[in-house]
């Protein structure tokens, strides 16, 4: 879990403040141009000038996470 306000900058640890990154991520990207907030409780992401010279905040992708499963067949009613 990444603090969107750095611990150090008096973030508070909790889950409005976290955002859920892979390792990579979560290692570089206070060192790699990046910048993230979170806009009502989404995190929004601004890439360095590299990737968009406009540096504008956009909300992260959906991921597959975050799509609820279909009921396992085992629960499903028999017909």
């Amino acid at each position: 879990v990444h603090h969107v306000i750095p611990w150090q900058s008096h973030g508070l640890t909790d889950v409005e403040n976290g955002v859920l990154l892979c390792w990579f991520h979560h290692h570089t990207i206070d060192t790699a141009g990046w910048d993230i907030q979170m806009i009502n409780g989404r995190p929004h992401l601004r890439g360095p000038v590299l990737f968009d010279p406009t540096r504008t905040w956009r909300p992260a992708a959906t991921h597959r996470a975050n799509t609820p499963s279909a009921d396992p067949p085992w629960s499903r009613s028999r017909q």
